[in-house]
């Protein structure tokens, strides 16, 4: 009998089955079709296969479900079967540090379930499912219960894959590569199966590789001269290819999703000042013409969950353009509204008009330490300001455990650190024997180890890190106690700025923030930080995109691990930041790595913070040279007692 019921439920072995509507309405009355009631059988078999206990529970948390869901969908180039290490085993750790709930996978060549299930594992995903094991197959894998399954192959190129999760209806979708044809047709199949759910206004996402041209993106193709010839030539090529309809990119497919309903989640939050972002083809087949960038891979939600979008997100970074082929894309849905309560128990007010441009940091005996006007400047605990050191040329400051002060130096592109009688020593000005280029921001774990980012804005002469291959570098650094010096970070961020180490010290966070140049990076990462003091550059995730705003600079843990980020403008700084609304403040982002709060800061350039205080509860804020104070309901985590 076992043997039977594994036989039945295998992936692939499932006939299609549909829900007849009766009286308008979809019903839960299948057809009298003999295969599609031993296609409920088998349905049934399998839900009782993939739940522990073989118990029927539908909800994957119990009645209520998750608060948050984050998807992930990707497309994973052959199953791994072409340059499949380290490839394979640095997308385990890759999709390991991004934490998702539910993953749609796409070109699972090779696989088995077996296989799924256990890849599945590196990333604490107990549920999984292969839609076959022939061909392309998809699949999916969750956090969460997996129920509901049926498999489409009828009409479809490589299958279509449908499940509930959480009380979501997802679809792993896999359209047809080279048939515009084809591509609506399968659209039109999965309409129907849509129809037929058996239940009143369903939640459902569409995820996977579309295949197809969406008509948001026409603009930007309309740009690309060359994307018209390249297609031309796959159709000359194979007489079964219809890439092109009358010799012109043709986006039915697409355009029959849109019509159903459902929402294109990436196009839905592009703003009007954001620049076209593919998901194919990435580097790694660099080597090979697959013509050039176009956005295949979509997430699409019904009309009912596109208010819960949290974000949404093509994660193309260093990391993932050595995956597969494809760029993978997130969405976090929020199902339930979190709970209002702030982390602040005062709005912001300003402490002073000038000397507060950068840097802030408490000391316990002298009180809040800022970078500005060129020097670093000093607010004793009474109130009172005076030049603490002048002319030290610093941005990035830092209290150790002995109380000396870390200073970063762009003046200077150097690291340095004040004695309190004065004395200073430097702790790195070169690399492999080039100076460094604006040392920025540093952070400090337990053992004393110091972790700056050194980056150069401005003009671009006299760069002396470079590359094999003679690019600039801007990069991360490790200073260890016993002075050596280590590049943790090259070019997998474009622009480090701020940077801070998670209390457990198994998390290192860094700040990109290229505002000066149209288009360039605004986003906050997280790397899992080793103990022998490197990253894991495979686990590069992104935690927040401020896209063409301006990015994350300074930041700083609280001692629950919620981390406070100082980003933002209030007004645009043509051409190369916008301000369509304001955006300048704080960002408190949850230990989930989830934006759970955000404050505005009326004066721009929102620079850097950092908690003081004589309970520690006070956030310092720079902001174009001004300082402000919030209170916070919670006391910030720092190297050394707020008191003396």
């Amino acid at each position: 009998m076992k043997a039977y019921l594994r036989r039945m439920s295998a992936p692939g072995q499932l006939p299609p089955c549909t829900w007849r509507p009766r009286s308008g309405r979809a019903s839960l009355w299948p057809s009298r079709d003999p295969r599609c009631a031993t296609a409920v059988l088998q349905r049934v078999v399998l839900v009782l296969l993939l739940i522990p206990g073989g118990t029927t529970e539908t909800r994957a948390t119990g009645a209520e479900g998750p608060d948050v869901i984050r998807i992930i969908t990707h497309n994973v180039w052959y199953g791994f079967t072409k340059r499949g290490e380290p490839r394979h085993a640095e997308w385990l750790r890759w999709m390991a540090a991004q934490a998702p709930d539910v993953v749609a996978l796409q070109e699972l060549n090779g696989y088995t379930p077996d296989r799924l299930a256990a890849d599945a594992r590196h990333w604490g995903h107990p549920h999984s499912i292969l839609l076959k094991e022939d061909g392309f197959p998809t699949g999916v894998t969750s956090r969460y219960p997996i129920t509901d399954v049926t498999i489409l192959r009828e009409g479809f190129h490589h299958g279509l894959l449908r499940c509930r999760i959480a009380g979501l209806w997802f679809y792993v979708v896999h359209f047809h590569p080279a048939n515009f044809e084809r591509r609506v047709a399968e659209a039109g199949l999965l309409e129907g199966d849509v129809r037929q759910l058996p239940e009143e206004n369903p939640r459902i996402v569409l995820a996977g590789d579309f295949n197809g041209f969406s008509p948001a993106d026409r603009g930007f193709y309309d740009a690309d001269p060359r994307l018209v010839p390249f297609f031309r030539m796959l159709d000359g090529r194979d007489r079964h290819a219809r890439n092109l309809n009358d010799g012109r990119l043709d986006y039915g497919g697409i355009e029959a999703i849109l019509g159903q309903g459902f929402v294109d989640l990436v196009a839905a939050s592009r703003g009007p000042s954001e620049p076209f972002v593919g998901t194919f083809p990435t580097p790694l087949v660099g080597d090979e013409d697959h013509g050039t960038d176009r956005r295949l891979d979509f997430i699409f939600t019904s009309p009912n969950l596109a208010g819960s979008v949290q974000s949404v997100a093509i994660l193309r970074d260093a990391a993932t353009a050595r995956l597969s082929d494809h760029y993978p894309v997130r969405a976090v849905l929020r199902l339930r509204a979190e709970a209002a309560e702030s982390v602040f128990e005062s709005a912001p007010e300003m402490l002073s008009e000038t000397g507060a441009g950068e840097g802030p940091a408490w000391h316990p005996r002298l009180g809040l330490l800022t970078s500005g006007e060129g020097n670093i400047n000093l607010r004793d605990q009474q109130g009172r300001a005076s030049v603490y050191v002048r002319d030290a040329g610093s941005n990035g400051l830092l209290v150790d455990r002995e109380q000396r002060v870390v200073i970063c130096e762009p003046v200077r592109r150097r690291v340095s650190r004040r004695s309190l009688d004065g004395t200073t020593t430097v702790l790195a000005e070169t690399f492999e024997g080039g100076r460094f280029n604006q040392p920025n921001d540093v952070a400090i774990d337990s053992r004393g180890r110091l972790f700056f980012t050194d980056p150069r804005y401005g003009s671009r002469d006299g760069m002396e890190l470079l590359d094999a291959a003679g690019r600039p570098i801007e990069g991360v650094y490790r200073i260890d106690p016993d002075g050596a010096v280590t590049r943790i970070i090259a070019h997998e961020v474009d622009r480090p700025n701020g940077i801070a180490v998670s209390a457990d010290e198994r998390l290192l966070f860094v700040a990109d923030n290229t505002n000066d140049v149209p288009g360039g990076a605004r986003r906050l990462w997280r790397f899992n930080l080793q103990d022998d003091g490197t990253v894991d550059l495979a686990t590069q995730t992104l935690i927040h995109d401020w896209k063409t705003t301006r990015g994350p600079d300074g930041m700083k843990f609280d001692a629950e691990g919620r981390l406070y980020v100082a980003a933002g403008l209030n007004r645009p700084n043509p051409p190369a930041e916008t301000a369509d609304e304001p955006t300048a403040g704080i960002y408190v982002f949850s230990r989930e790595g989830l934006l759970q709060e955000f404050v505005r800061i009326p004066r721009d350039e929102t620079t850097n913070c950092a908690f003081g205080g004589t309970d520690g509860r006070t956030l310092f804020v720079t902001a174009g040279g001004t300082l402000w104070s919030l209170r916070t309901k919670t006391p910030g985590r720092v190297a050394v007692p707020w008191r003396d």
